[in-house]
């Protein structure tokens, strides 16, 4: 069951690095999804990403055109659809691209495109830097909604330790890695 995650705690979805689906909907209101590794934290409070693109994919196009993408963090079940997603530019195939990469659509709940449905989170969100991202491609956005699977959460981190889903991290040439044990640290 998915659960609501503060603003302020957002962050915590994407600590670790892992590869994730970006998704948005073109002007005309088709759907598309991509596969992305290139995305880091910006900011904690409120949550702020920065993700980066290819000026000429269709995903570039339609989020300059809306203002607004969503970030759904799959899990190991999902790695087959994030190889179909990361693949497959939309404009080079007829049907739709969440039905080309056999990946289920889940509704947003702020912005206006489809989510990545089965995925452990979720943060949608919206471009701080229209100019900055149509000349280079480098999205600085903030979050403005996020949910998680309340299995995964601890109130502060998603957690994989002891569960069956682990993220996945880019190793380059579509190969991934699973997040693995997570060990805490201490300053002192």
């Amino acid at each position: 069951m998915l659960i609501d995650v503060p603003q302020n705690k957002a962050y915590a979805l994407l600590t670790g690095g892992p590869t994730v689906f970006i998704t948005s909907r073109s002007p005309e209101g088709r759907d598309n999804v991509m596969a992305n590794a290139w995305n880091t934290l910006f900011n904690m409070d409120p949550t702020q990403v920065i993700v980066v693109f290819d000026l000429g994919h269709d995903s570039t196009k339609n989020i300059i055109a809306s203002g607004e993408f969503g970030i759904s963090v799959p899990g190991n079940a999902l790695k087959k659809g994030l190889i179909g997603a990361g693949t497959m530019h939309a404009r080079d195939i007829t049907e739709d691209k969440f039905a080309y990469a056999h990946l289920e659509k889940l509704p947003a709940r702020q912005i206006n495109a489809s989510l990545v449905g089965g995925a452990l989170a979720h943060l949608e969100c919206r471009i701080m830097d229209p100019e900055l991202f149509a000349r280079t491609g480098i999205a600085l956005a903030e979050v403005v909604a996020a949910q998680v699977e309340e299995d995964y959460w601890d109130g502060a981190s998603l957690i994989c330790d002891n569960r069956p889903e682990q993220t996945l991290h880019s190793a380059g040439a579509y190969t991934y890695f699973p997040r693995g044990h997570v060990q805490p640290w201490s300053p002192r």
